[in-house]
């Protein structure tokens, strides 16, 4: 279910009809630069949340170190970058409750969303940032790989489809997946998968327009590229459950998904692209303003995921089984949240 900026209690102004002329993204960090703002504490929007860090934080951190030495053999600088990211904190955060062997698969798609991004919209490390046709053929062929693993091919043809470590760093995870997961949510994975590389498609696309994106452009891409409904995906395989196609289908489950996906996209981060959502919503609200609406947006979520809870586990309040396993899932949800809000 697509979220839309009325759900989050954004307006829709087009950012292009106030008066930024010229280079728009620099007219806006100057706009935006020397601003004196209140950070607010949005950790405490979900403190009775679980949180907790998986005790076997050294051995995932050892995995996460080998993982990224094998993508980045020959590149010490963003080798050095990428680990500086504490992708271990942010694994045994996330799933903290996993077993070991599902928390590093869980962890190694962590890390392919990260590196895998890294390689279309980072100015630092990304060779094909601005160049479409070749950009094209890294994510069709990203597609075709994920396809492939997902259905169990052989190393050989996977190899035959591309080299690129960036790209075959998923090859663990389609690996576990095929072999863990039912028809319906290795379907469910890909087809998040495949949205998640279109909405980065369409950040591309609009990062290397001259104009700002609307908030509606923003908003549609950025619940896409965030990757957060792809980790969604998986989090059947680290709960150890199998919903049906009913529950998963379900309009309380469907919220708890977008509510968490909202939680963890829009918990504020100080981020340094003018085309997120504070620089943006700071063109109509001001600096102070673009953050205490962000805020806004987070609390209001979070009141709606724990309506949402609420319905599901009422619904399916006469099959004990099932609704502990919709627990586990809601309880996973709640984790990510904290765990992103804690890690950034």
């Amino acid at each position: 279910m697509a979220t839309t900026t009325q759900q989050v209690g954004l307006a829709t102004q087009d950012t292009q009809a106030i008066s930024l002329t010229g280079d728009v993204r620099k007219q806006l960090l100057i706009h935006m630069k020397g601003a004196q703002v209140i950070i607010p504490d949005l950790q405490s929007l979900t403190s009775h949340w679980p949180q907790r860090v998986h005790p076997e934080i050294e051995r995932l951190d050892e995995y996460v170190q080998q993982t990224l030495e094998s993508i980045f053999p020959n590149d010490e600088i963003r080798l050095r970058k990428t680990k500086a990211s504490d992708i271990a904190v942010f694994g045994a955060s996330w799933w903290a409750y996993a077993p070991f062997e599902e928390l590093c698969i869980a962890t190694c798609l962590s890390i392919w969303l990260f590196v895998w991004d890294d390689e279309t919209d980072s100015p630092e490390f990304s060779t094909i940032i601005n160049d479409w046709d070749k950009a094209s053929i890294f994510r069709d062929k990203t597609i075709l790989y994920l396809q492939e693993s997902l259905s169990g091919s052989s190393g050989s043809k996977l190899s035959d489809i591309t080299t690129n470590p960036i790209v075959t760093s998923f090859g663990p995870v389609g690996e576990a997946v095929s072999k863990s997961c039912d028809d319906r949510q290795i379907s469910t994975f890909l087809d998040e998968l495949v949205f998640y590389i279109k909405m980065c498609e369409e950040e591309q696309k609009l990062e290397i327009s001259p104009r700002l994106p609307t908030i509606d452009e923003y908003m549609r891409r950025r619940m896409g590229s965030g990757g957060v409904r792809v980790c969604l995906a998986i989090q059947e395989y680290t709960c150890g459950i199998t919903l049906s196609r009913e529950i998963q289908d379900d309009e309380a489950m469907q919220c708890l998904w977008d509510e968490t996906n909202i939680i963890i996209v829009y918990g504020f981060q100080a981020q340094s692209q003018t085309d997120s959502l504070i620089p943006l919503l700071s063109v109509q609200l001001g600096v102070q303003g673009a953050i205490d609406r962000a805020t806004d947006i987070v609390r209001l979520s979070v009141q709606r995921f724990e309506e949402a809870e609420k319905r599901i586990l009422e619904r399916y309040s006469s099959i004990p089984k099932v609704q502990e396993d919709i627990l586990k899932f809601v309880d996973g949800c709640k984790y990510a949240c904290t765990a992103n809000l804690n890690w950034r």
